[in-house]
């Protein structure tokens, strides 16, 4: 009975501390907004319909600010909203001129890409840009390729942002021959990636080469001042077979010559050896 009396009172300090806290367990827990993801400072925001300038990479390129200065206010220059004093991709690479109102930038690189802007110190009115490095394109002048074996052309782009590059083809010879949509001459047999360096579609990807897709290849993409091309050559997949068949063939036909002259030429000695012996047994 004294250990009844004295379990009971235990069982209800246990009931009560474990109902609070199961019921603190059930409870939802607060929400927590997340937080909003920041773009790093030199990614560029969408152009809305701004003026576009492309700029040559290792080139110069200027931005003249039209805003109206009667009462001479400082100019405010901006890369992606962000001051252009604090983006340190451009320190000791920029000069401001004519009071602030030019900006100008030698030897551009690939990164300088981005919306500009420039606004009068202490007003909302700005003038913006939408700035863009020219794509300039490469292929090698020559491709070839075994037939039935993968082919992989990477077309590679000097410029941001990455223009989208379209392939064409032709296997006229002439310089000014129209050109054809790849995808389309080469069927499901032909399929576009992005390269490695990111250009979208920069990869043209062949299953199996046949003799009839020699020709002429360009990559092209907007905004350049010429497309790159390249002439692939399909080789016969015995082709490396041929020259070796034909080695032989020339082995064989001077072991086939030496066999012969050794054989008429030993002929005349074996018969002067049987004169000879003959000739002894007689004397």
């Amino acid at each position: 009975m004294g250990r009844t009396a004295f379990c009971v009172p235990l069982a209800i300090l246990f009931l009560a501390s474990v109902i609070p806290s199961k019921a603190q367990s059930d409870a939802p827990a607060p929400v927590t907004a997340p937080a909003p993801a920041s773009a790093p400072a030199s990614a560029a925001a969408p152009s809305e319909d701004l003026p576009e300038l492309l700029y040559d990479v290792r080139g110069n390129f200027s931005l003249h600010c039209q805003l109206p200065n009667d009462n001479s206010l400082a100019y405010v220059w901006k890369k992606n909203e962000t001051a252009i004093e604090q983006v340190w991709e451009l320190k000791e690479r920029y000069q401001l001129e004519r009071g602030g109102a030019e900006f100008r930038v030698a030897r551009a690189y690939e990164d300088d890409f981005g919306n500009y802007s420039c606004a009068l110190a202490g007003a909302a009115r700005e003038q913006r840009w939408a700035v863009r490095g020219r794509p300039h394109l490469k292929l090698p002048a020559n491709t070839n390729v075994v037939e039935g074996q993968k082919l992989k052309l990477v077309c590679k782009v000097v410029g941001k942002p990455y223009a989208r590059v379209t392939w064409g083809y032709t296997n006229a010879s002439e310089p000014d021959a129209n050109y054809t949509d790849a995808a389309e001459v080469l069927g499901s047999r032909a399929s576009l990636a992005d390269s490695e360096q990111g250009v979208p579609d920069g990869v043209l990807l062949l299953d199996e080469a046949q003799r009839s897709d020699a020709g002429r290849y360009r990559c092209g993409a907007p905004g350049a001042l010429a497309p790159a091309v390249t002439t692939l050559r399909v080789k016969d997949m015995y082709a490396a077979l041929w020259p070796f068949l034909g080695i032989c063939a020339e082995v064989f036909v001077l072991c086939a010559i030496i066999l012969v002259y050794e054989k008429r030429r030993t002929k005349p000695e074996l018969d002067d050896s049987d004169t000879d012996n003959h000739d002894q047994k007689k004397s």
